[in-house]
């Protein structure tokens, strides 16, 4: 019942949430981005639109290149994700909505880790759709992690289309999936700095955001985040806007060899983890307003889960 076989897009034009505290061991700013005298410095839970262009890349930086993290995981699933089911499925879906030639894309990456997928996805729409303004926010409760993101949207000049990455919480524990990399020690969401999140967080936003993205958190992390997710989600998103999670899912009460291994692996680090029942997900996405769409079988026994705003 759950699945089908088969995702891109681009830009320019982009924002800035400006984020002015420090972060332990690091500063948000560790990256040296350059902000023109006209940008407005606002609360890092606000969305902020008409930030100057800023395409110069700062690889040379030794501050912004030591915050980088890596993930093998989201290295190797960040092309299918978009050929499959991004640049075939929901970007189409989304551009199509519009009775004339959409102009804009909002986007809310969520748990946004390391920030591999936020500079893939970000610079390959923008290749794929030069005309479209794009304006990401990555988010991760995770401070190393936002440091990471902010320092690969600056390496790679994507500071105009890409919003320095913000803390929100999902639930009442939060969800980062930036502990797949290096630091894979079974603590996720162990820097946190961010308060716990609830729908007064996200209040702000209400039918802001064309796509949510959610990718590898689901079981990584407690179910209360799975429950803030879709929260935020059946909040954030327009009527119409997509959700689109990824990760191994149980279908029946069961799944392969290979990912119930997974699950039990996942468990003996953190009970509350554990790859979750798709039934049950759809139930609290429903329960949110967002009805399912369809799942699309991808590489290594994962899924990609689509949901769409009523």
């Amino acid at each position: 019942m759950f699945t089908r076989q088969r995702g891109c897009i681009n830009l320019k034009n982009r924002t800035v949430i400006l984020h002015l505290s420090l972060v332990a061991g690091c500063f948000v700013d560790c990256i040296s981005t350059v902000i023109s005298p006209t940008t407005a410095f606002v609360p890092s839970n606000l969305p902020v639109v008409n930030r100057p262009n800023s395409s110069r890349a700062n690889i040379g930086n030794p501050v912004a290149m030591s915050a980088i993290l890596e993930s093998p995981s989201a290295d190797r699933n960040k092309g299918p994700i978009y050929q499959m089911v991004l640049s075939t499925i929901v970007l189409p879906r989304l551009l199509q909505q519009q009775q004339t030639q959409k102009t804009s894309l909002k986007v809310l990456e969520m748990a946004a880790g390391c920030g591999v997928h936020t500079t893939h996805f970000a610079s390959s729409i923008q290749q794929s759709y030069p005309l479209l303004q794009l304006e990401w926010h990555p988010s991760d409760p995770d401070k190393e992690a936002r440091c990471s993101i902010d320092a690969r949207v600056h390496r790679d000049g994507l500071t105009a289309v890409v919003q320095k990455a913000n803390d929100w919480v999902l639930g009442n524990r939060g969800g980062t999936a930036c502990n797949d990399g290096i630091r894979d020690k079974g603590d996720a969401g162990a820097n946190q700095d961010s308060i716990s999140g609830d729908s007064a967080c996200y209040s702000h936003c209400r039918d802001y955001f064309d796509l949510v993205l959610c990718i590898n958190m689901i079981h990584i992390a407690p179910w209360e985040a799975t429950l803030g997710l879709m929260q935020c989600a059946g909040t954030v998103l327009r009527e119409g806007g997509i959700l689109m999670c990824y990760g191994p899912y149980k279908v029946g009460g069961t799944a392969v060899e290979s990912n119930l291994n997974f699950d039990a692996s996942l468990r003996s680090k953190d009970p509350s983890w554990g790859v979750r029942d798709l039934e049950a997900v759809v139930q609290v996405a429903e329960d949110n307003g967002l009805e399912f769409i369809e799942s699309v079988e991808m590489p290594a026994n994962n899924l990609s889960v689509m949901f769409r705003k009523k």
